[in-house]
């Protein structure tokens, strides 16, 4: 059957449409392409930590480099600049999204302010965490707090200094939970929050799960051969959920009573101008938050600090020698003291920067962009490669060596808080309450202990810079001997 020309001359302009639209819809598709590539593959076959890998790939290959990854898994691209991620990630709203994570949101972590999507419901749980963590907070609502736990530690490591590690990480996670529920936790909590943490952890390991390559697995039944990661996932999310909600009730039902102390959680509630539903979940969910997000990454801080004090004993020294100059001998350092130490901020500044707590913090795109030519597709993984960018030579001079002088050498020099406590909307809301907390504690150790090396048949052996390859990078284990100040001259004069 012959086509009338009415018919031909329809069917032609209908596919010159569809090419056109086909072209226009591709054209900047084909106009940019990914950032290069990158092989996880080293040439002497020895592992490296990943941001130390990623940091030399782009010496190479550019700001931007893309990971290998799976036939159905989006693009993982590597920011590691600090120019890059100041354009892309402060200044672009697009780059505020996480990546979308089908285990961890069967976990119930997409309740969870670092795993949130941008929108509404993350702006609400921000401004709950602005609001109750400002500068004014910190300085009105928690300084008691702070001080407290701050004497508690210390008086641990003067009891216990051969446990330093655990001396820090109880301390810190003591705080949080007062801060946030008004009371310290029990055992229980503690073994709870451990193992949310570790479930994140788990949830979080692109290429162990099926399910975050093929999305549509989540629907499947979890009595079906093959879908254990369902049950796993299952229980993780009733531990995260009990984490969150056992707590925040608790804290609701003392209210009643009047029997709570000032905390996060009541101090939120409190606030006549908000009493809706919505808000009481976010005001839960950010309190849930504050624990992984403030107890272990602090911690990771303190411990880099004590290592590298460890292995710089003049650096420790002046720094002891500003801290009795500016307060004298009757007295430890309060917060109020802070803006009087400029080599002890120096100090925090220097370890900041030589090992980043979250050496690699991750983001995503909710659309399509661009950046110098290359192509960000959307709901891409894009990694901010912190440690690289406070390992700029562009930056800082021999980045390799910890240097706590470059700040005062420079006062106007990149601080590296400014990448360590993340970036644009997605900053740590903490922030204020976290340069607090590690200020307080590294100058009252400082002014209380001496930190030196190990000895080994009598000569003291400085401990190796070795850190552990997790999302929160502290060091690995390592020896130290922390000893009071009144008899650290005589016993170890050689060293201080």
């Amino acid at each position: 059957m012959e086509l009338s020309w009415s018919r031909m001359l329809i069917y032609t302009v209908f596919a010159l449409t569809l090419f056109v639209v086909i072209k226009r819809s591709t054209r900047w598709r084909l106009r940019y392409t990914l950032p290069p590539s990158c092989s996880l593959k080293t040439h002497s076959g020895i592992p490296v930590h990943p941001w130390v890998f990623y940091a030399e790939a782009s010496k190479v290959q550019g700001a931007l480099i893309t990971l290998p990854r799976s036939l159905l898994g989006p693009p993982v691209i590597v920011v590691n600049t600090s120019a890059a991620a100041s354009e892309l990630l402060d200044k672009r709203s697009v780059f505020a999204c996480r990546p979308n994570i089908p285990m961890a949101q069967l976990m119930g972590r997409q309740n969870n302010v670092g795993f949130t999507f941008y929108g509404n419901r993350l702006r609400e749980m921000r401004r709950v965490l602005h609001s109750l963590l400002s500068p004014s907070a910190v300085a009105n609502d928690w300084n008691h707090l702070i001080d407290s736990h701050s004497l508690e530690l210390i008086d641990r490591l003067s009891k216990s200094p051969e446990t330093f590690n655990q001396g820090i990480e109880v301390s810190l996670q003591e705080m949080i939970v007062c801060l946030t529920y008004g009371k310290k936790p029990d055992e229980e909590y503690i073994k709870i929050a451990k193992r949310v943490m570790h479930d994140t952890w788990t949830a979080l390991q692109h290429n162990r799960w099926t399910v975050n390559a093929i999305p549509l697995l989540r629907y499947i039944p979890s009595w079906l051969p093959g879908a254990g990661f369902k049950r796993l996932a299952s229980d993780a999310k009733e531990r995260f959920e009990r984490m969150t909600r056992e707590p925040f009730f608790a804290v609701k039902n003392e209210m009643l009573s009047g029997t709570i102390d000032p905390c996060f959680v009541r101090l939120a509630l409190e606030d006549a101008q908000h009493n809706s539903q919505a808000y009481e979940e976010a005001v839960m969910y950010s309190a849930g938050s504050l624990f992984s997000a403030g107890a272990d990454t602090i911690s990771s801080f303190l411990l880099t600090f004590l290592l590298l004090m460890t292995r710089s004993q003049d650096i420790q020294r002046r720094a002891y020698e500003e801290i009795i100059t500016t307060i004298g001998e009757q007295r430890l350092p309060c917060l109020s003291d802070q803006s009087s130490m400029p080599f002890l901020d120096a100090i925090i500044q220097e370890t900041q920067r030589f090992h980043p707590p979250v050496p690699l913090a991750t983001h995503s795109t909710y659309a399509e962009d661009q950046y110098e030519g290359y192509r960000i597709p959307k709901k891409s993984w894009v990694l901010a490669n912190i440690w690289a960018m406070t390992h700029e030579t562009t930056r800082y001079d021999q980045p390799e060596a910890f240097d706590p002088d470059r700040f005062i050498r420079q006062p106007a020099a990149s601080d590296p808080r400014m990448q360590t406590f993340g970036f644009g909307r997605r900053q740590c809301p903490g922030l204020h309450l976290a340069n607090a907390v590690i200020f307080l504690n590294v100058a009252r150790i400082l002014r209380s202990f001496a930190i030196l090396p190990p000895l080994e048949n009598g000569e003291p052996v400085l401990p190796p810079l070795n850190f552990m390859n997790a999302f929160i990078s502290s060091p690995a284990p390592f020896r130290c001997r922390i000893i009071p100040r009144e008899t650290a001259f005589v016993a170890s004069s050689t060293f201080m």
